[in-house]
């Protein structure tokens, strides 16, 4: 049951951990054969085991299931690998582009949830802007007189769980995240009170401060031959891509940049047409970067949202009623 990433035997000699590949495209899966669809979540959840930059996700209550892929290559791999071994017969929809978001400024975020008895979780966070690949950095200033260290574990478990689903929906990373200040009660609190307060505290505080999406740009090398120079350095600024000065290796340009994913889905079926077979595009990813105000990105929330905290409380105690 080894995992990519797993080291077998002495860890003594082994290189620093290695650039894998970084998914930035999700795609959905679609049958049509219903009576498969259990033998699809486990053939997916097998393949996410061996390959976790998958990242199964199983929205049960849609019957939806969605993975990360890397481009349109490892989508046609991952078909002829479900039906070559598991004997499905699986699409694939258009693939998306993987946004994410970060904190717009400085800023906090509170709940005090202490309705309805019993319950009583007080949180209030303060969630900075970090340096862009960051990440998450979260760290609790709250005495253990006020709140005890089992609770405050339970806060920093709940983060991260709390960061999946922003705004807009995307993973919230570049951020330090702080507690500071909480309480718990004697009588009233259940150990899964702060479980519930966490996200509706995160979220208040990302409300009131706003965020701003960022998007992943792939770094390239381009050799086309001189005569296809401008055109494909005027494709690269329609795309919003950006490049040094060429360098001409006798009768071949090559250029290098970055550009956006979003933009550039298509870009390497058109270049073999566009240099008539005889040009080489390498690509690996960059970074994740601000994205431009008017590129606008959301994905549908799964759960409830805990800004509707009156909602989320009975959803998250069993409570709301199953239209």
């Amino acid at each position: 049951e080894a995992r990519i990433g797993d080291i077998v035997g002495s860890a003594e000699g082994v290189p620093g951990e290695a650039r894998l590949a970084v998914p930035l495209l999700t795609v959905q899966a679609k049958w049509t054969d219903e009576s498969r669809y259990h033998a699809i979540v486990t053939a997916l959840r097998e393949l996410t085991e061996e390959d976790p930059q998958l990242d199964l996700q199983w929205l049960q209550e849609q019957r939806e299931l969605h993975v990360k892929v890397m481009g349109p290559v490892q989508i046609e791999v991952l078909s002829q690998v479900l039906k070559s071994r598991f004997d499905l017969d699986i699409e694939f929809g258009a693939p998306s582009v993987i946004y994410k978001e970060t904190p717009a400024e400085t800023g906090e975020g509170f709940i005090a949830y202490t309705m309805p008895k019993p319950c009583w979780a007080i949180l209030r966070f303060r969630i900075e802007p970090g340096e862009r690949g960051s990440g998450l950095h979260y760290e609790s200033l709250e005495r253990t007189e006020r709140l005890l260290e089992s609770y405050q574990n339970e806060v920093a478990r709940r983060v991260p769980e709390a960061l999946q689903q922003g705004l807009f929906g995307w993973e919230v990373t570049d951020l330090r995240v702080t507690l500071v200040e909480g309480e718990h009660h004697v009588w009233h609190t259940h150990p899964l009170d702060f479980a519930l307060a966490t996200p509706m505290g995160v979220m208040d505080g990302l409300n009131r401060i706003g965020v701003k999406l960022l998007e992943p740009l792939l770094a390239f090398k381009i050799s086309v031959p001189e005569e296809h120079g401008g055109k494909i350095m005027n494709e690269l600024i329609a795309m919003r891509g950006e490049f040094d000065a060429p360098q001409l290796r006798g009768e071949r340009m090559e250029l290098t940049g970055k550009l956006p994913v979003a933009t550039s889905l298509d870009f390497p079926a058109r270049f073999g047409s566009m240099t008539k077979g005889r040009g080489i595009l390498s690509t690996t990813f960059a970074e994740y970067r601000e994205s431009p105000p008017d590129v606008k990105a959301e994905r549908p929330r799964r759960g409830v949202n805990p800004l509707d905290q009156s909602r989320f409380i009975l959803y998250m105690r069993k409570a709301l009623a199953q239209s």
